[in-house]
């Protein structure tokens, strides 16, 4: 009988220190592949790192760019890919490392696999040569690992693809279940008075996240439904300027307190999700963008904090039957979601328990076991 394959070649073009999903993603199957003893080589960005990032482990190459490949790095990356064992499997993170890795295929002669992600599914529609070159890569991989049922669906969908898939659910750090003590870091956090009913919208402030639809729904709370002095708080990378502005325009607008942080430490994360009564993802789907999970649910609920979200992509299968799913645009239903885990503690609490029962059921162990079946790493 033979042997399972021991290694693994992981190319991807986002990775930490980058806060992105896909970068999350990556670095975490990563750590579960080193800590299980495979062998796992990573073709993945040059970032400019952060004076507290620690340094990268052995096998990381940076060879990419951010969301970019980079021409004179090619011999390199196609010399590691020829050097991998025979029988190493070779993962695509993304869209753009899985053109990479089918362009140089006729070089490196190694089968492939991809993990696809909702914004990806979305870049797939329409007759550009590009689309078409990502469709082959796509039809060419000999395994699919989609981060939802929606992801895959519509990959189906829009790409007729009939060959092996599988869902793998985004997975939660084990430390996401470990509140943080102490106050806030973060000085307006901080200086937050005890009494305010707070919320949060934690992820990357664009769009397709729907910070604005989160301003509005609270605003309609405290003015029809008697929530009283609520304060938003909308944390993490502004990846969307002109977008943040809007949301800091229709919070003045509608006379709601904001605080806009930018990126937040780990343990101030955890402190908001401890501190607020609930958290929104009242996401859209644009065009190229579409929300396929969203892992933010996940490690909300960790910490015991529910959330209102939409029911577009891949949301509702992160939400399961806790917090509360909304129809996508619906202010009203949001509205009153919020102002009943404001006014009920009991329901909150309650919301708040099953939340933290649900996201155990997520792991990065079974997220890479569903992705790698042949390292039977549950």
């Amino acid at each position: 009988m033979a042997s399972a394959p021991q290694s693994v070649t992981f190319v991807t073009c986002e990775f930490p220190p980058f806060p992105g999903g896909i970068a999350t993603y990556s670095g975490a199957l990563v750590d579960v592949l080193r800590g299980r003893g495979h062998a796992t080589d990573v073709i993945a960005p040059d970032y400019e790192t952060p004076p507290d990032a620690a340094p990268d482990v052995p096998g990381t190459h940076r060879l990419l760019g951010h969301h970019k490949i980079v021409p004179t790095n090619l011999p390199k990356i196609t010399k590691l890919l020829r050097s991998s064992p025979p029988d190493a499997i070779l993962i695509c993170a993304d869209i753009r490392s899985a053109m990479l890795t089918y362009l140089l295929s006729p070089l490196h002669r190694r089968r492939y696999r991809i993990g696809i992600h909702g914004s990806e599914v979305s870049k797939l529609s329409g007759r550009s040569p590009l689309i078409y070159l990502a469709r082959r890569a796509y039809h060419n991989a000999d395994m699919i690992a989609a981060n939802s049922k929606d992801t895959l669906d519509v990959f189906v969908e829009e790409t007729g693809y009939r060959g092996r898939a599988v869902v793998a659910h985004l997975g939660t750090d084990p430390q996401w279940f470990e509140p943080a003590s102490g106050p806030f870091e973060h000085p307006e956090l901080a200086a937050l008075s005890s009494n305010r009913p707070i919320f949060c919208c934690v992820g990357r402030v664009e769009r397709r996240k729907g910070q604005v639809n989160a301003v509005r729904a609270l605003a309609k709370a405290r003015d029809a439904h008697g929530l009283a002095a609520p304060i938003l708080v909308v944390a993490g990378h502004i990846e969307d300027p002109d977008y943040a502005a809007e949301v800091t325009e229709a919070a003045r607008e509608a006379g709601l307190d904001l605080i806009v942080t930018g990126r937040l430490s780990l343990d101030d994360i955890k402190r908001l999700y401890a501190r607020a009564i609930c958290n929104f993802l009242l996401a859209e789907n644009v065009p190229g963008r579409r929300e396929g999970f969203g892992l933010v649910l996940v490690e909300a609920a960790a910490l015991g904090c529910p959330s209102i979200a939409s029911d577009v992509g891949g949301i509702p299968e992160a939400l399961g039957e806790t917090g509360a799913t909304v129809p996508a645009g619906d202010i009203e239903a949001a509205a009153l979601a919020a102002s009943r885990f404001a006014a009920d503690d009991q329901y909150r609490t309650d919301a708040a328990e099953a939340a933290r029962e649900h996201a155990r059921a997520f792991s990065w162990v079974a997220c890479a076991a569903a992705t790698f079946p042949e390292l039977r790493l549950a």
